[in-house]
């Protein structure tokens, strides 16, 4: 497996509930993909807003890093997980 970092932003439909925030679905090159797990949800506090980061699996089995920049509300796409 290898990692390609990306570093993208991207439109991103997400479920805001109970405190939190779930992302559902991404764009990214005029593609959706569904996510259908989330592995990992991480906090980095350490700037003037939280980076709200997720490892999402898709639908068809990659797995995203998505970060949500808490303070211009925009949606990233870090880096995938390929295989190979």
């Amino acid at each position: 497996m290898r990692v390609e970092r990306l570093d993208e932003p991207v439109s991103c439909r997400a479920e805001f509930a109970r405190g939190g925030v779930t992302p559902v679905s991404f764009t990214r090159h005029g593609r959706e993909h569904r996510v259908t797990q989330v592995h990992a949800r991480w906090v980095d506090r350490s700037g003037r807003h939280p980076q709200h980061y997720f490892s999402a699996q898709c639908d068809a089995g990659e797995i995203y890093e998505l970060r949500l920049d808490a303070g211009e509300m925009q949606w990233h796409v870090q880096s995938v997980l390929l295989e190979g």
